[in-house]
Formats: structure tokens, sequence, C-alpha cells
């Protein structure tokens, strides 16, 4: 006892949340990386391997790929406990000649991967050199490669913790959500990628059940999913949504029509029957000058700025402001000039400044827009980096031009929600380690707290303040995902995977009626949906 209250200080004072009921844990089925695992574990594929004094060698050097998988029965009233001890060496991408975090598990497998289905549902762990996470939307930086670490998954109905050598990373509600490929339970450790490689040094595996210490919390949020339908765009591909909602029946959405590059053209388009249906407006198709935030003015005209913005020989950054009737049928366009700090304007090839899906009207009779910079920088060692920052900018004077305001904090792809006349917040895309980062504002955005980590990630987030007070949050990749806070951003206590298909996963959110999101996403096509939302009592 003695020992584990030691440890229990120790932790504490080191501001760890310790687990200390591994004594309770049964261990159904253990594996201790002394040879090749044995029955009841079954072999797919033809491993490469060598045992050693640190354990068990997996390497997965070519399209081939090996595992190993064994059942386990369920026990009611428990919870299933998964522990891997392992050390990465290296992992790479999908994708040649990009990032290894560019592997989608659910996709293209994992080359270091845990999976573990109770029959219902299933889900794990993937290891890459720089961070371990779930198959979908959970993420812990970190080095996987320096040592062996310890990682725990804790399963309790539909909510799934991650816990790192003692220290619970990820509280994981909702995160063992995928329905279970097979009704019988296992356990599946190695490589199940079809493409990517990697290898690592298993040490132990082993799965147990224990009491349930207490029931997974109630979802705060109940949500009913409608049958999704196609937008369909026969000569275009259509992706990245972003949608709007000028009121008197009319919605707008921006869409990519290009290969993800600078200066791709998009298109603009309308739909009157709640986004059903959608048509291009013409003049406002497959350009690189098509407007992307759109805002409805008070004398019911609406404002709109291109998203992409050039640099002119004398410095100076412009774009195009466009001026649409109430009805998004007509327009007329101006050239317009945003002016940010030296540190945030493009000086080289590759900067960029960039309108995002953010605008709202000002009680002053001017206009907040959100833009994010994209800017070459020297870092301490020499080394060359393209820095990402997002901040406000605002026009008095209908778009001609935009006057830097604020500075959200780092990051590009910026969403941003007024909670009150003096309360904003802002849910900035993962890059790097992929968590998405959040940052708050209690003088009407003029000052942001610096950036919290969020345990989900990672690209294109969407926010809505709803009429019930609650806040959504969507997001995607490598699903495309909604998460609910029932405390203005504090918290995110409702998570839900809205679609696990694969494409670029951008999402874009409005509530259009009471209760009632329309929810747009574009994997593998683009699809709309109306999501009802309610708030448990």
């Amino acid at each position: 006892m003695i020992p584990r209250l030691l440890f229990a200080l120790a932790a504490l004072f080191a501001g760890v949340s310790p687990d200390l009921s591994a004594g309770e844990i049964r261990w159904l089925l253990v594996y201790d990386g002394k040879s090749l695992p044995a029955t009841p574990w079954t072999t797919t594929g033809n491993p490469k391997w060598a045992v050693g004094s640190e354990g068990l060698r997996l390497t997965d050097d070519s399209a081939e790929f090996a595992h190993f998988q064994a059942p386990w029965t369920t026990e009611p009233g428990t919870e299933v406990v998964v522990e891997a001890i392992v050390k990465v060496s290296a992992t790479t991408g999908s994708q040649k000649n990009k990032s290894s975090l560019s592997l989608w598990p659910w996709r293209d497998g994992a080359p270091v991967s845990v999976l573990v289905s109770d029959g219902i549902h299933q889900e794990g762990l993937v290891l890459f050199a720089k961070q371990a996470t779930s198959h979908t939307d959970r993420f812990v930086p970190m080095d996987t490669t320096n040592r062996f670490h310890t990682y725990r998954l804790v399963i309790r109905g539909r909510d799934m913790e991650f816990w790192v050598d003692g220290e619970r990373k990820v509280t994981g509600q909702g995160a063992f959500w995928k329905e279970a490929e097979s009704p019988e339970p296992f356990i599946r450790f190695g490589s199940t990628a079809k493409t990517a490689t990697g290898e690592a040094v298993w040490q132990s595996v082993r799965l147990g059940v224990r009491k349930m210490r207490e029931p997974p919390a109630p979802d705060p949020v109940k949500i009913t999913i409608a049958d999704q339908w196609e937008i369909p765009r026969d000569e275009v591909r259509q992706t990245r949504p972003y949608l709007y909602d000028p009121g008197e029946g009319l919605l707008l959405m921006s869409v990519a029509q290009g290969p993800d590059a600078f200066y791709e053209p998009y298109g603009l388009l309308r739909s009157t029957d709640q986004g059903k249906t959608w048509t291009h407006i013409p003049g406002l198709d497959q350009i690189d000058t098509t407007p992307l935030p759109v805002v409805r003015r008070p004398d019911g005209s609406i404002l709109a700025m291109s998203r992409w913005t050039r640099t002119l020989p004398d410095g100076s950054v412009v774009g195009k402001t466009t001026y649409l009737d109430k009805e998004a049928k007509t327009f007329t366009r101006v050239d317009n000039r945003i002016s940010l700090p030296k540190e945030f304007t493009n000086e080289s090839e590759g900067d960029q400044i960039i309108c995002e899906r953010h605008v709202w009207n000002d009680p002053d009779g001017g206009v907040t827009m959100v833009v994010w910079s994209r800017k070459a920088v020297t870092l301490p060692d020499g080394r060359m980096n393209r820095e990402r920052m997002s901040h406000l900018v605002r026009t008095t004077d209908e778009g001609k031009t935009w006057n830097y305001f604020s500075t959200i904090g780092p990051g590009g792809e910026p969403a941003v929600v007024r909670l009150s006349e003096s309360e904003q917040t802002a849910v900035i895309r993962g890059d790097r380690n992929s968590r998405l980062k959040q940052m708050f504002s209690h003088d009407g955005g003029r000052t942001w707290s610096k950036p919290v980590e969020l345990e989900v990630g990672k690209v294109l987030p969407d926010l809505v303040l709803m009429s019930n007070g609650l806040l959504a949050c969507s997001y995607g990749r490598p699903a495309s995902s909604l998460m609910f806070s029932t405390d203005l951003g504090k918290t995110w206590t409702s998570h839900h995977v809205i679609s696990g298909e694969v494409g670029f996963n951008y999402t874009a959110i409005r509530e259009i009626s009471p209760g009632r999101l329309l929810y747009i996403h574009d994997a593998p096509k683009m699809n709309g949906l109306f999501i009802d939302v309610e708030v448990v009592k």
C-alpha cells in the first residue's frame, strides 16, 4: 500500500493523474514479447520478425503486412483495459513524398497499431513517430521512438480513455464509436498497412477487464441524423464546403473546384430549399476570385470577399470584394486592400493572406472578417519555415479596405464565433501535431488567450452558437465529425462521427431552424444532411 501511495503523491505533485487500478484488472489475454504469439493468437500475413532482449521486433517494409489477433469474451458490468508496451522505430505515410501523418488508418491501415472490438464497436491505437492517435480523431503529440512507452486504452461503453505512462492524455468521450466488423470480440496488433511502412518493438500486449469504476457519463446532447443526399455537379469536382445563411430563405456555399493549391478556382452556389439543391451563380464559378466569406448587410445586400489575395509590386495586398443583390443573383466587384502588421504581411513568393469563412456585422456599421497569414520566417537554427497566424481585420468602407484589428493566435483555417458582445472563441486547425487549438477573447476580439490544445483534430473547424445554447463545432479528417459544448466552449462533452467515409473531409454547419443543423461534407463526394440536436435534461 505504501509504494502505491508514494507513487500517487509523486504523480500528484508532477501534475499526473495516476491510474492506480492495475491490481484490479483480470487479464484475459497476455502476450509477453518473448516469442511469436501462439494460441489463442492467430497470424495474418507473413510477419518479418525477430525476438531480442527488448521484445518482438516487427518490420513492415513493403506492401505486405502482418498482424496477430486473438478472441476474447465480454463480461457485463466491466470496463475493458488494453495495454501495450511499445517502442516505435519509424513510420511512413500512405503517399510518397508526404508526411507519415498523411496516413488515414480506417482507409489505409497502419504499420504500428492495436485494434480492439467488443463485438458492437471497435477502435484502438495507432502509433506514428511523433504522435499516438486513435484510428479517428483523438491525438497525443509525443515522441514514440525515444524509449518504450506504456499505452493503455480504458473502454467504458462508447468512451475510450488514452493513458500514456500512467497519465491520462485523452478523456475519449464517444471515441469508441465505429461499428464492429464482426460480432465476435477480438484484439489485433501489428501492421494492417496497405502502403505505409514502419517498425516497432513490442514488449507486451494484454487485454483485461475490471469492475466498472463508474458508468460512462451520459451524453448531454442527443442527435438525430437524417438520410444524407448528394450535391452533384457533373462538369467539375467540388470539395471543401464553406456554408453561409444570409437569411430570408437563402443559403450560400463557396466550394473549391481545383487541386488544393494557391489560386485554385472556387464556385459560389445558392440554395432556396434549405440546402437540398444548389445552383452556381454565373460569373462567380470556376474562377480564383470567387468570394468565400459572405455576410448580409443591414440594407439587405450581401457583401463577400475573395478567398485569395495577391501581392502588388509596391507590397500592398489586394483581393476582390463582391456586392451581391438581396437574392444573390446579380453582383458588382471592386478591388480591395488588406493591411496587416509587417511581421504578417507578404514579402516573398509563397507568402499568402487568406480570407477565411467567418465574417460579421459590427454595431458601428462596419464589418469584421477572419483571415490568416502564411509567411516564410527564419528559425533560430537558420532553417526556413512557413508560419501560419490567424487574425481579425475590419472594414468601415464596405470592404474596399480591410485594416488589422487583432491576432487570434498561431495556425491557419480559424473558425471564430461571437458568444456575446464581449465574449468570442476561436478554434484553429491542428497542423503539425494535429490537435485543434482553441482561444478565447473577453474584450470583443481585441486580445486573445493563449492557445489551449483540444484532444481532437484535425482540419477546417466550423463553429455555430445554436438557439438552444449549445456551441457546435464540426471538423474533419480522417472522418467527418461534430462535437458540442454546453458551456460556451469551455469543455467539449459530446462527440459524434457523422461519416466515416474518406475524402478531403472538410465540413460546414449552419442552424437552419431551431435545433436543426445543416451539415455539409465532401467525403467522398459533396453531401448534405440534417441533424436535429437536443439538450438532454
